[in-house]
């Protein structure tokens, strides 16, 4: 996998965490919660895929940690959740109803009767909730583990992310004591405020290298023109019949000066003529 399409993986992965954390709003209105947190569960198992394509490039046993117990956190968290949903669905509806309302058989059972299938349900979906969010405190605590020790991914946004994450490890942990009640509701503001917090990494920008543009001076070859390794031919050079005339009027031996009519020199007897 190229870096290109390394970073377009990690931009939609900080996408689907955004959409994650707007589907977190509507998980606390009645009824609409329940599309709400069937197309969170969808994000997550999307989101999950995405992740185990960008850790086939990368390796990284953090990563691979966060991807397992993320997932698994996420699927408990929602049978927990539809469960807390069903049960304050009927609670609602015997109050709407009433006591003593078609749904309810006649004579009136008494309210602790009446009660105990949504007291059920609520001791149910609360275990799960804290199961999940145990589960899903390590799942954070890995990914905060893979962004520290691969800041230089995100030079931009890595200390967001870092804040992210242990803000959603934060809403976690007190998910765990949800049911003190009070701890939920806070739990929900950190979930909400670490999935957009998290997300930023969405606004990833490409590093373009600083170093200075190198120019390639051009390279010259010179090239010896190969020599002949054959003696240079001499041309006969004519010389012209005056200038050889000339030659013979001093002796070539003792350079004095001859008669043109004389075969010898005067001075040494040198022979200048046939």
């Amino acid at each position: 996998m190229s870096s290109s399409n390394l970073e377009m993986k990690w931009n939609n992965f900080g996408k689907k965490l955004r959409s994650i954390g707007g589907l977190f709003i509507l998980i606390i209105i009645p009824y609409i919660a329940f599309a709400a947190l069937t197309i969170q569960l969808i994000l997550i198992i999307v989101l999950i895929n995405d992740l185990n394509d960008i850790n086939r490039e990368l390796k990284n046993p953090h990563l691979n940690e966060f991807r397992s117990r993320y997932l698994a956190a996420s699927i408990v968290k929602f049978i927990g959740a539809i469960v807390l949903n069903i049960a304050c669905a009927m609670l609602v509806g015997i109050f709407y109803i009433g006591f003593y309302g078609p749904y309810f058989p006649y004579p009136p059972l008494p309210p602790v009767i009446r009660f105990l299938p949504i007291i059920i349900l609520f001791v149910i979906g609360f275990i799960l909730m804290i199961v999940g969010s145990s589960i899903e405190i390590g799942a954070w605590d890995n990914l905060k583990s893979f962004i520290v020790q691969n800041k230089d991914m995100f030079p931009k946004n890595g200390n967001d992310a870092i804040e992210g994450a242990e803000k959603l490890k934060t809403g976690a942990t007190l998910w765990v004591l949800g049911f003190l009640i009070i701890p939920i509701i806070i739990g929900w503001i950190f979930h909400l405020i670490g999935y957009f917090t998290l997300s930023k990494i969405a606004d990833q920008e490409t590093v373009i290298s600083k170093e200075p543009i190198r120019t390639v001076e051009p390279q010259y070859v010179y090239v010896t023109a190969p020599t002949s390794t054959h003696a240079p031919i001499t041309k006969p050079v004519s010389i012209p019949v005056q200038d050889a005339a000339d030659a013979v009027n001093f002796c070539p031996l003792c350079g004095a000066k001859v008669n043109k009519s004389g075969l010898y020199c005067g001075e040494c007897g040198t022979q200048v003529r046939d």
